[in-house]
């Protein structure tokens, strides 16, 4: 079987990667969240839409060519709301009015639990719909850490239904008994915040008695997506690592003549090249072996996010005195390589869930 990417495929990179090179520099990054980027995001790349179907006006594409777009984005530490967005439409497939929502750019925000994205966030049940039929079901409870939550128009919530089984429902940001509150985040890159419902009205998304495997496939989608965004992370530490060791001077010698400063970055290549087949994989698995997910995506997501923070953290070793600098970048990339390696499970407990799950370990 050939993995390699097709033409169109690479051209989409090249596509992104340009755009986000003029959109995406430095000082653009440490401003935050600009609408009108977010905006030539959907109008002139329509990548909230590339992997929906062309009924809603999505590309008809499959998740890699969304993998494609994550980390390049990644790459670029570009400040919107991407990831939750085109994870979150993967929930919406019953749905297809709001499909069409997320491909004009309405942003998702996903409720879920930070520790494990299988269980549900919220903290008490749903309540179930009224006696007329017509009535939608009202959720209450609290979702604390919800990335991009505050730009969220939409938010896919993992709640229980009136029995006490997982379910995955869809609010509106500005629907009655909906508030959300910003939350300060280590990673100045991406905003959290908490989602409080109270009596909020709810459109139900996954079927009775198939909530559990809907979640499931929402966190094993989830964890894809992290891990193909921390490829770009690694990938953009890497090389402006090397690109700086290439220009700076000491000692007379350029700090890339040194042999010991080569084979560390040698070193760094090689795990970030692995991390990066890993990722690819799992992209492809997400439609083409959706069987794998439940071994491959806890995999993809530790492996990925631990190369992405020890790349990082080297970049700011091998930057010198400069590296350690709020002027420079490379903290940029290590709060967010540690953000992604801390939220929806760490890489020792998505390693053991991985054993357990490909029949290696007992289950605990």
């Amino acid at each position: 079987m050939d993995f390699a990417f097709t033409e169109d495929q690479q051209e989409l990179r090249a596509v992104v990667r340009a755009f986000l090179a003029r959109r995406a520099r430095s000082e653009q990054v440490r401003a935050g969240w600009e609408p009108a980027t977010w905006a030539q995001l959907i109008e002139q790349l329509e990548l909230t839409g590339v992997a929906l179907p062309e009924a809603v006006g999505g590309a008809g594409a499959s998740f890699v060519e969304a993998g494609i777009a994550l980390e390049e984005i990644g790459r670029a530490l570009l400040p919107a709301p991407y990831l939750p967005t085109v994870v979150g439409a993967t929930a919406l497939a019953a749905t297809p009015e709001l499909q069409a929502r997320v491909v004009a750019g309405d942003a998702i925000g996903l409720a879920l639990d930070a520790r494990d994205p299988m269980r549900p966030a919220a903290s008490a049940p749903a309540r179930p719909a009224g006696d007329d039929g017509d009535s939608p079901p009202l959720l209450d409870g609290v979702a604390p850490q919800v990335l991009d939550g505050a730009l969220a128009r939409l938010f896919v919530v993992a709640a229980r239904d009136a029995a006490g089984e997982p379910a995955l429902y869809a609010v509106e940001a500005g629907a009655r008994g909906v508030r959300v509150v910003a939350r300060p985040t280590v990673d100045q890159t991406r905003g959290q915040a908490a989602l409080h419902l109270s009596a909020a009205p709810a459109v139900r998304l996954s079927a009775p008695g198939e909530g559990a495997a809907a979640l499931a496939r929402l966190g094993e989608t989830l964890w894809v997506a992290q891990a193909l965004e921390a490829v770009g992370v690694g990938d953009r530490a890497l090389s402006e690592t090397v690109a700086y060791l290439k220009e700076r001077v000491q000692f007379g010698r350029v700090l890339g003549s040194f042999q010991a400063l080569r084979h560390r970055c040698a070193d760094l290549a090689a795990e970030l090249e692995g991390a990066r087949a890993t990722a690819h994989y799992a992209a492809w698995a997400v439609d083409g072996a959706p069987q794998e997910l439940a071994v491959t995506a806890p995999l993809a997501k530790a492996v990925c996010a631990q190369a992405a923070s020890r790349v990082a953290a080297e970049a700011i070793q091998l930057h010198g005195g400069i590296g350690f600098t709020w002027e420079h970048d490379a903290h940029l990339w290590f709060k967010r390589a540690k953000a992604t390696e801390q939220l929806y499970g760490t890489p020792r407990a998505l390693r053991r869930l991985a054993a357990e799950r490909a029949g290696l370990l007992r289950a605990a």
